[in-house]
């Protein structure tokens, strides 16, 4: 006997509610509010200008940012796909470089490359569903110029194994940590 699938007035697979997509988002709270109302009553909005007898709340995120991470500078941008496009700017990366990039990872990562005017070459995964480190050796042509390297899901990369690669070869690397910011 065929059982109905749950579409069709058979019993459902699954029988335990969804977890929120976005948990971050249930953490906001009277904090949180306070400091989103104070910078709209301040009405110091950007970086660059605003009242001059109030800080910027994003200069102070920014340093209170870099310091935490031990970097020479932070510099809050509007998304990450902002800040990838930013940092392979920035490596020097432009038309005509190549830069691996895992085949998992969310759409920004190889999009930011295509807006810095390089091409992606997309790598495989290894059982960690982070950026295969053996992949990674067998993509490297002369126009290779760089790497942008995902944790996703909270999960690191091989970076002892990377950034070997990457110094061998010469190659710039961009972590994008989206999705394992401050992780271990």
């Amino acid at each position: 006997m065929e059982e109905k699938l749950a579409i069709h007035g058979g019993p459902k697979a699954k029988t335990t509610p969804n977890l929120p997509m976005y948990p971050g988002g249930l953490e906001i709270g009277d904090a949180e509010k306070k400091e989103v109302l104070e910078v709209l009553d301040r009405k110091y909005l950007f970086r660059y200008y605003g009242p001059e007898n109030f800080p910027s709340k994003v200069k102070t995120f920014e340093d209170a940012f870099a310091a935490k991470f031990g970097a020479k500078h932070g510099l809050a941008t509007s998304s990450c796909t902002g800040a990838l496009i930013s940092s392979l700017v920035a490596c020097g990366i432009g038309p005509g470089d190549e830069v691996l990039v895992t085949g998992y990872t969310f759409f920004a990562s190889c999009a930011s490359i295509v807006a810095a005017k390089a091409i992606p070459v997309i790598c495989e995964v290894d059982e960690t569903l982070t950026i295969d480190p053996d992949d990674i050796e067998k993509k490297i042509t002369p126009a290779t110029k760089g790497m942008v390297i995902v944790h996703m899901r909270g999960v690191p990369c091989d970076m002892d194994r990377i950034m070997a690669i990457a110094k061998k070869h010469d190659l710039k690397v961009i972590e994008d940590v989206a999705q394992a910011c401050g992780g271990t």
